[in-house]
């Protein structure tokens, strides 16, 4: 979910919470964000930030699988991975 405008964000909904597609989730200013999606969500920025336009408040996970909100998701982990490999390779040279 991205900002339509600039401006001080104040949240509605948290992390872990069920959100149905078009669900209100947070102000932007005066201005309404709704969730694009149906689904957990997983990554809020804070309460109180400022935001630009364009930037990404939230992040819906379409799984729904609450749990998926508190622990490394499968690409975090292959990414971790993939660089943890590379500096092993390097430093074992």
């Amino acid at each position: 979910v991205y900002s339509l405008y600039d401006g001080k964000l104040k949240l509605v909904k948290q992390i872990g919470e069920f959100v149905c597609c078009n669900a209100l989730i947070a102000y932007v200013d005066k201005y309404e964000v709704y969730a694009r999606t149906s689904g957990v969500v997983r990554g809020l920025l804070p309460d109180g930030f400022y935001v630009n336009k364009g930037l990404k408040l939230a992040d819906i996970d379409p799984r729904g699988v609450h749990d998926n909100c508190f622990t490394i998701s499968d690409k975090a982990r292959a990414i971790g991975g993939a660089v943890l490999e590379g500096i092993l390779i390097k430093v074992n040279k």
